[in-house]
């Protein structure tokens, strides 16, 4: 198959690498896969010339073509148009049907954060079919647009993810955090509850990381600025505690992968972390709240504070989480399977 896969952008990011992970693997099984990306820049057509690869992402095996804008003239006609994001299928859905079979891959409620509610509400009663990363994605489809919906959970790399041998100072507890410069990631209000909690339990030592900014004006023990990809099993490994106090998420990646290295997972409640982490308010999720994760409900900061103190204080506790955690990420599906189960999806059409 010709498969084009239309990217808002390629700096790194959870769905970004999503995308870019299935574009490569499909391109591996020997279809002609393509990254469409579009650029205003003049150095996009040396980019092209030189088949230059997203620098975090540089074995790419799909070709990755940057275009002034998602034009008739600048998409290269395929089989399958797979887009990503709602602006993308705003534009991209008016092309000829020369350029593939329409799939809308969704990544989150875009309506929540990433646009005007209706115009994304506009797009998402379009009729292209559409394909979701997580079970939560596929209620609200379900229940706002009464539209079936094909369900892809999104899963980790295990051979990036795994647990690093670090050897630990057992009095020191790391607690890491997403740095991100959206409010609904929560980033202060995460930092906020650790610094609350280090007034009691002064061997806390904040961890901040991420890839946005590489200086931070914010209160924390250390900062890693845009790691290597292959770094980042060791500073998860390094860590006691990954805390999530984003709002909303559509699957929400970083815990995935904090648990894949054994790190134990405080999160709230914010839809995606259903696939993963139990809501013992809704009697909803895969996971079990206190043995795959601490879950607090959303946007409760009194709920969120009392289960990341629950973490800190009972060793025992978090050690189980974590070891829950690492065995419930072993036993889901690898991103081989769900490419296969994609190119199953894709070939339908």
């Amino acid at each position: 198959m010709r498969i084009n896969f239309l990217l808002p952008h390629l700096k790194i990011s959870g769905g970004v690498r999503v995308i870019l992970t299935y574009a490569d693997l499909l391109a591996k099984k020997g279809h002609e896969v393509k990254v469409i990306v579009q650029s205003r820049r003049w150095t996009r057509h040396i980019f092209n010339l030189l088949g230059i690869k997203p620098s975090w992402f540089r074995n790419l095996s799909a070709k990755v073509l940057r275009v002034n804008e998602f034009s008739e003239i600048a998409i290269p006609d395929a089989d399958i148009l797979v887009m990503d994001s709602w602006k993308v299928v705003q534009v991209a859905s008016r092309l000829s049907d020369k350029k593939g079979s329409r799939f809308h891959f969704v990544q989150h409620d875009e309506r929540l954060y990433h646009g005007p509610a209706g115009e994304v509400d506009e797009v998402y009663r379009l009729p292209i079919k559409k394909v979701v990363v997580s079970s939560w994605l596929k209620e609200v489809f379900a229940r706002d647009y009464h539209i079936e919906t094909e369900l892809l959970l999104n899963t980790v790399d295990r051979d990036l993810f795994h647990p690093v041998a670090i050897a630990k100072d057992n009095l020191i507890i790391k607690i890491l955090l997403l740095h991100h410069p959206y409010t609904w990631k929560g980033t202060e209000e995460g930092i906020a509850l650790v610094q609350k909690l280090k007034e009691r339990y002064p061997n806390i030592k904040l961890i901040l990381f991420g890839a946005r900014n590489e200086k931070i004006d914010l209160s924390c023990d250390e900062y890693y600025y845009n790691l290597p990809q292959e770094k980042l099993a060791w500073l998860y490994s390094s860590c006691d505690i990954f805390l999530c106090p984003s709002w909303d998420e559509g699957f929400g990646l970083p815990s995935l992968e904090a648990m894949a290295c054994k790190c134990a997972v405080v999160t709230y409640d914010n839809g995606g972390s259903r696939d993963y982490a139990f809501d013992p308010h809704t009697s909803r999720g895969v996971g079990i709240d206190g043995q795959t994760a601490l879950v607090a409900k959303r946007r409760d900061l009194e709920d969120l504070y009392n289960k990341l103190k629950l973490a800190v204080r009972d060793e025992n506790l978090r050690k189980n989480i974590a070891e829950n955690g690492y065995n419930f990420v072993t036993n889901m599906p690898t991103w081989q399977e769900q490419a296969e189960k994609l190119e199953r999806m894709l070939s339908k059409q």
